[in-house]
């Protein structure tokens, strides 16, 4: 896997000499075992990965939906729920700070190993990438899976979502992800005994305690020897090693960012003598009061003395304030609900629903109240129904934001009236209000005043022509029909295309498409043979339904595809889109066979870079 090499961040303690990552880093052990599985750090959900990359000023940060939409999530349901996605019927596209959450819990795994990993694959956590195709192709390939070093990387994991949670192949195969792989390696089996997944040793895969031989990256700036030995010395270890041959710069650099990041564990507290006092909260500074010091049982005799410039050197985060579900009140006796790190307004109505005892709100000055981040206003919890009593309309509370049911969803739903909460009448004038309520993901359904069919994909409406609908194999008895003012409360996504995989042309053009992630891919003739597609494969539709389907860049000759043009013996090898020449040692060497090279034309070949000779 390749990985970029980044400015090592210097870290010096006050009164004590600076020591270099250099040397402290032992290729042996490189991180503990206990930390691995750490599912708790950054403060245990999304929210906390999200400060985060804030923080740290990362292109993940950005939630718009335009940005959401690079990150590559499925829009289907059923491959999601098959992966497994913990929240494959969510109704809407997920941030990047929760896809690395949701992947990283559901495998086991501490999600600061994979905030690590996105650096040290495509530096996602502090690069800068000033083109879209730049940006596009460092989170298609963000964790690097897929992505071995004597070949490109493959397209079933191309995307970010892929890169985590895996894909099915053509043939409805399943392969897991990078969050999945890196557990499996480290709870490896071999006869029911425990003994981990390293690299491959000699034929056979290496194991805890193996010593193995590694290749390193030479040159600047560690200037590493060209193979390097390494013992295996716990699970997290053997697993990364596993996932990234190499000590340089690969998991040097994993280290180097971990220790960086990551360096004081959570809790520990830090001051500059006479000033603030600070807990360090995976890799940030947030100021800390007394109160919340003892609230939160933290040890005041453990605190650390550090410099200024070591102290700068953390971002800052949030005033820290106390635990999660804390009750606080001000002078004015109005009661705040520590929830997400920020305070929240919260009615009484809204505690007694929560089951919290408004007599247990600890009273705290207004100036540190203020001090902790404004979470707007805490409403009932996930999933409460409520009305008002002067009002019969029905609402469900889902993403802290109230969306009016529907009969039909309140029904499709299996919701029950003897659930529906009735508040006093103002309470829930000030709830957030979001879009009438959807169907569920999957439904198809259709206004009673049009034909047009939709299908619900991420909690919005998506067009589907009679060429998608067949293709998809959708049948019209499993359409439901709506009221029109009911259907146009509903957000319009793009058209449903057609799955991944298809190839389709329109009636009157001769060109040829792939379908990959709902947009079609121009192929030219020399792709479509290099791909070893047939013609009979190819679905044809009217022009102005295939002319719907989004256009995407068109499909590249395949990786490790051996391709020549007929003027030339030269024979090359597809190596992440570059063209790399075979010499016949090198070809013999890899088992390659000559009757699996295709003849391209000199247009097709004077597209792609020409690599270095592959010479063994």
């Amino acid at each position: 896997m390749q990985v970029k090499l980044l400015p090592i961040i210097g870290i010096s303690l006050l009164l004590v000499p600076a020591i270099s990552l250099a040397d402290t880093f032992n290729p042996n052990i490189l991180i503990s075992d206990a930390r691995f599985i750490d599912v708790a750090t950054l403060g245990g959900g999304a929210e906390g990965i999200q400060k985060f990359l804030e923080a740290h000023g990362s292109v993940l940060a950005n939630t718009s939906p335009d940005f959401l939409l690079k990150l590559r999530e499925p829009g289907d349901v059923n491959l999601k729920s098959r992966l497994p996605d913990p929240r494959p019927n969510l109704g809407r596209l997920r941030t990047a700070a929760e896809l690395i959450y949701e992947a990283a819990i559901s495998a086991g795994i501490n999600p600061q190993v994979v905030l690590v990993t996105l650096q040290k694959e495509q530096s996602l956590v502090d690069g800068k990438f000033f083109t879209n195709t730049s940006l596009q192709r460092a989170l298609d390939r963000s964790l690097g899976f897929g992505c071995p070093d004597d070949g490109g990387c493959g397209e079933l994991f191309l995307g970010f979502y892929h890169q985590l949670f895996g894909n099915f192949d053509s043939a409805g195969d399943r392969y897991i992800g990078m969050a999945a792989s890196l557990a499996r390696s480290f709870y490896f089996e071999v006869g029911g005994v425990r003994v981990g997944r390293g690299p491959i040793l000699s034929g056979r895969t290496a194991r805890v305690g193996d010593v193995v031989t590694l290749d390193n990256t030479q040159g600047p700036p560690n200037n590493a020897p060209a193979q390097q030995i390494v013992s295996l010395s716990n699970y997290a270890t053997a697993a990364l090693y596993r996932y990234t041959p190499h000590v340089y710069n690969g998991n040097y650099n994993f280290s180097r960012f971990f220790t960086a990041w990551f360096k004081y564990a959570n809790g520990t507290l830090l001051r500059v003598p006479g000033e603030k006092i600070y807990v360090i909260d995976n890799g940030l500074k947030r100021q800390i009061s007394r109160l919340v010091i003892s609230q939160r049982g933290l040890d005041l005799a453990g605190l650390v003395p550090v410099s200024t410039t070591e102290l700068s050197e953390y971002p800052a985060g949030d005033v820290m304030p106390p635990v999660e579900g804390t009750l606080l009140t001000n002078s004015a006796s109005q009661m705040f609900l520590i929830e997400d790190s920020s305070r929240k307004a919260i009615s009484s109505f809204v505690a007694v629903q929560r089951k919290l005892n408004p007599a247990a709100a600890i009273i705290v000055p207004d100036d540190e109240i203020a001090s902790y981040r404004d979470g707007g206003r805490a409403l009932p919890a996930e999933g409460t129904l409520v009305k008002s009593r002067d009002n019969p309309a029905v609402f469900i509370i889902t993403n802290n934001e109230k969306r009016l049911l529907s009969a039909f969803v309140f029904k499709q739903r299996g919701l029950k009236f003897s659930s529906v909460l009735s508040a006093e009448p103002g309470e829930l004038d000030g709830y957030p209000q979001g879009r009438l309520m959807t169907p569920f993901d999957g439904t198809l359904v259709k206004s009673s005043g049009g034909p047009a069919v939709y299908h619900i994909g991420n909690g919005k409406l998506e067009p589907l022509t009679l060429f998608v609908f067949n293709q998809r194999k959708f049948s019209f008895r499993n359409v439901v029909t709506v009221p029109a003012s009911e259907l146009a409360e509903w957000e319009i996504a793009k058209p449903m295309a057609p799955e991944t995989g298809v190839l389709v042309k329109a009636n009157s053009s001769p060109a040829v498409y792939y379908v990959e992630s709902g947009v079609k891919r121009p192929l030219s003739y020399d792709v479509f043979i290099a791909n070893r597609f047939s013609f009979k494969n190819v679905l044809v539709g009217p022009d102005a339904e295939i002319d719907l389907i989004e256009i995407g860049d068109p499909l590249a000759l395949p990786e490790r595809a051996l391709v020549k043009i007929k003027s030339n013996a030269a024979v090359y090898y597809i190596v992440d889109g570059v063209l790399r020449p075979l010499t016949l040692k090198a070809f013999n060497n890899r088992l390659l066979r000559f009757e699996d090279v295709v003849t391209i034309s000199d247009i097709e070949l004077a597209k792609y870079q020409v690599g270095a000779v592959v010479e063994n």
